[in-house]
This record gives C-alpha cells, structure tokens and sequence, in this order.
C-alpha cells in the first residue's frame, strides 16, 4: 500500500479541532513572574477529528481506509485550508499520522456509525 493515502472525503467531518505546535519554553520566576521565552525552531499540525454520523456504504470507506493505514504505520493527507480560514498561505494538504495504534469506532445496532481519531503531522 503507498503512502500517503488519500482521506475519504465522501462525507466531510463533524467537527475538526485543529492545534498549530510549536516548540517554545516559557520559564517563569516564581517570586517576580517575570518571563523568559526560548524558541526552537520544531512545530507541528495536529487534529482531532470526529466525523459525521453515517450508514453502512459510508462506513465501509472508513473502515478500510483505517484498516490500509495499520495503525500508526501508515500517513494520510487531510485538507487543512477549510479548517483553518485566514491563513496566509493556507496550509493545504498536509499529511499525518494517527496519535493512537488501533483507533476504534463506533456502532449503532450496525446501521449507524461514529468515527472520531486523533493525529499529527508526519514529520
């Protein structure tokens, strides 16, 4: 299977929370509260996504696209441009790995289902 995969976009996700890491340390003083900022030149994408309720023919893209990815193994590309409006330059595709081994999803007597996973940019 090649990598990266294509996300399905049959159905477009509920809810996408998206977070913009970067790696800065912040020392505090304790006794003044003065701050001291340090900045490493590290920083990721990371989502959240937690996609519509959807019927069989529409869960099985997702189950096969979680399936082909093998946990962790494998990345994905997902469109962040309608997540995350007035960016300059919008972000675009970027592509990622899951957060977790063996996402899981679930099932509403098998006629409704609900995936939600979490991932970061493949670096």
């Amino acid at each position: 299977m090649p990598f990266p995969l294509a996300f399905p976009t049959a159905i477009f996700p509920a809810n996408v929370r998206v977070t913009r890491r970067t790696a800065a340390q912040v020392s505090e003083s304790p006794t003044s509260y003065t701050q001291q900022v340090s900045v490493s030149p590290g920083e990721r994408w990371e989502i959240d996504v937690t996609m519509q309720k959807m019927g069989v023919a529409d869960a099985a893209a997702f189950t096969q696209f979680f399936y082909d990815l093998r946990g962790r193994v494998g990345t994905f590309t997902f469109d962040l441009t309608p997540h995350c409006p007035g960016l300059s330059p919008a972000p675009g595709a970027v592509t990622f790995r899951l957060s977790e081994q063996n996402p899981g999803w679930d099932s509403t007597l098998a006629r409704e289902f609900g995936f939600t996973f979490s991932a970061v940019e493949a670096l």
